[in-house]
């Protein structure tokens, strides 16, 4: 019985592997949405978890007929579809208990404005406009979105920003330097979810240059997080970047 087994699994495993290569290559390359990979992805981690199972079976009911070669086979099966399944049912856990939101933002009384990217939206994409019900959710989930405040003028701070967008390999929708604001859309690394993002300079009444940066996907309820990571990122790169060159300044001095 076992040589009949053997082929069916394989065949599976093919199958298994195709729909998940298709569910990402698909997305990425444009033959269909990321919400449409997404459920894609979802099958084929059912069907890997049904293919495991096969794999224990096979090995039960053949173990007496069950050569070497054959049973090193099955439970090669069963080791890739556990970890297969075992790796994004864990993404999924780790992230179940985030919230349904996503549109973040360092201002959530007044949130950077998007202005072109209205224009790039569908009608069957999230709405830009900001839900003041979410602020009290990103605070208790994601304390650390927070604006940058720096000593450097608009204008250094503005090129900086805008080298860091680039760097990122964002695309660029946007840039104003007069009025102190950047438009860009970013990509999720897999399946290449859009995200649009908006960063908004101004002078504080002290002089100082304050930075602003809201986040907000395209499609779907909740983000997994992906727009505060993506905030607190920059945040941070933007600040290293400013200090750098204050630290250069400092050594050329000494």
């Amino acid at each position: 019985m076992s040589r009949y087994i053997s082929p069916v699994l394989y065949v599976l495993l093919m199958l298994v592997g195709c729909l998940a290569f298709i569910s990402i290559a698909g997305v990425r390359v444009g033959v269909f949405d990321p919400v449409t990979g997404f459920a894609l992805l979802k099958k084929s981690v059912i069907a890997s978890l049904v293919l495991s199972l096969l794999a224990v079976i096979s090995l039960i009911v053949c173990r007496k007929e069950c050569n070497a070669a054959t049973a090193r086979f099955f439970y090669l099966v069963l080791v890739l579809t556990l970890l297969y399944s075992a790796m994004w049912i864990i993404f999924y856990v780790q992230r179940s208990g985030l919230p349904e939101i996503n549109d973040i933002t360092t201002d959530m009384v007044t949130p950077p404005a998007y202005i072109n990217v209205n224009f790039l939206r569908h009608s069957g994409e999230n709405s830009l406009s900001y839900h003041k019900e979410w602020a009290s959710i990103q605070k208790k989930f994601y304390p650390n979105v927070k604006p940058l405040l720096t000593n450097k003028s608009k204008e250094v701070v503005f090129q900086k920003a805008l080298k860091l967008v680039q760097d990122n390999d964002w695309v660029l929708v946007a840039s104003y330097p007069e009025v102190g604001l950047i438009e860009a859309t970013a990509r999720t690394p897999v399946f290449g979810f859009r995200d649009d993002v908006v960063i908004r300079l101004m002078t504080t009444d002290n002089g100082k240059t304050r930075v602003d940066m809201r986040s907000c996907s395209r499609v779907g309820k909740g983000d997994f997080g992906v727009n505060a990571k993506r905030i607190i990122k920059f945040m941070s790169s933007l600040s290293e970047s400013l200090n750098s060159d204050q630290m250069k300044r400092l050594r050329f001095l000494n």
